[in-house]
């Protein structure tokens, strides 16, 4: 999917580049102003190369549901046939561990790896120690202390406020973010090359209330959105550590749409008297895991696992994570929460980086 704004006016105009063919593409929009009695003009161009496999299924969903190519207004779950299953990912069908083990039989995956894909299937994440070196770790806490110094996007040290994006700044940040190591388990488990979104970097716990991000970054098909989680020190006890809900991966999804919930646009007053109560409900029946990783420890989460950040009980100790979200080369993303479309890393910037 991609957007365009039409010019001087809050109009959003989404494409839903799978219903077109390959080549480049002109769309001319234009609206009537209601107050200056005008019409208003916008253009804006874009290139398709669409690739087989997942993008492939998702056209002909599309094409099936009648989904409009494209649409003025919000982003939502209602484009969208979720209830067919002809693209649900392997790890959500009853023959997960079968595709598990052909992987492994065939050769394309490690002992250790078949391990984390498994518990991935049944524990909704997945836990790799060692995966990254200390050297790129020390380079990358080295560009959070400059922006710490710098007071980047107004930091404030010491509060659970997250830092955006830093990957758009800082050359060893941007080289964890497409780092094969950690996105090679992605691939895996999307069965398509992952394509990262953004980074949230964490110098003290987030102590966030238990959440699903379905509703916050959104894919289509479901289940084609992870996050990976990356230590960036041992974590500590009472730090504000990261807990997870082994098995909340199979809760029903929440999306908007249906809830009485109106898109956020500043306010989350609502969402949080609406949606946030029924993360509760849901992970009150399990049992939360508290997760103290040591530096370098990859932990990769299925779109729908619940997690939180619990509360920092010594306010002095920090807790340096980043998170790393990834959306399936393929697929739509979309921010079901706020109503905005995604964007990834190009895929051609991840296969140079990968080298191939």
């Amino acid at each position: 999917m991609s957007a365009a704004r039409a010019a001087d006016l809050p109009i959003d105009i989404h494409i839903h580049t799978h219903l077109f063919e390959n080549g480049t593409y002109t769309l001319q929009a234009k609206a009537k102003s209601g107050w200056l009695g005008d019409t208003i003009h916008a253009q804006t161009v874009f290139k398709i190369e669409h690739r087989d496999g997942l993008a492939a299924k998702v056209s002909s969903l599309l094409a099936e549901a009648g989904t409009p190519p494209v649409f003025a207004g919000d982003c939502d779950s209602s484009y969208y046939p979720y209830d067919e299953t002809a693209a649900t990912p392997w790890f959500d069908r009853p023959d997960a561990d079968e595709h598990i083990a052909a992987l492994l039989r065939s050769g394309e995956i490690s002992g250790t790896e078949a391990s984390a894909l498994r518990q991935f299937v049944k524990d909704g994440f997945m836990i790799l120690e060692g995966v990254i070196d200390d050297a790129l770790v020390d380079a990358v806490n080295a560009e959070i202390e400059d922006a710490i110094e710098r007071k980047y996007q107004n930091y404030e040290f010491g509060t659970s406020q997250r830092i955006e994006h830093l990957h758009l700044h800082y050359p060893n940040m941007r080289k964890l973010w497409l780092d094969r190591r950690h996105l090679r388990l992605a691939d895996l488990v999307f069965n398509a090359r992952a394509r990262p979104c953004q980074t949230l970097t964490y110098v003290f716990g987030s102590q966030q209330d238990a959440h699903q991000d379905t509703v916050h970054l959104t894919p289509f098909p479901a289940g084609y959105m992870c996050g990976i989680w990356i230590a960036l020190q041992d974590i500590c006890a009472n730090s504000g550590e990261l807990v997870v809900y082994p098995g909340s991966h199979r809760e029903p999804r929440i999306y908007l749409n249906g809830t009485g919930c109106n898109k956020v646009r500043s306010d989350w007053s609502e969402f949080g008297a609406k949606i946030v109560p029924k993360y509760q409900e849901m992970s009150a029946r399990y049992t939360p895991f508290v997760y103290r990783p040591k530096k370098g420890t990859v932990l990769i989460w299925h779109e729908n696992l619940l997690h939180a950040g619990s509360v920092r009980l010594d306010q002095s100790l920090p807790r340096r994570s980043v998170v790393i979200h990834a959306f399936a080369d393929g697929a739509i993303g979309y921010y079901d929460s706020t109503g905005i479309a995604a964007s990834a890393v190009p895929f051609t910037e991840i296969a140079a980086f990968a080298g191939n």
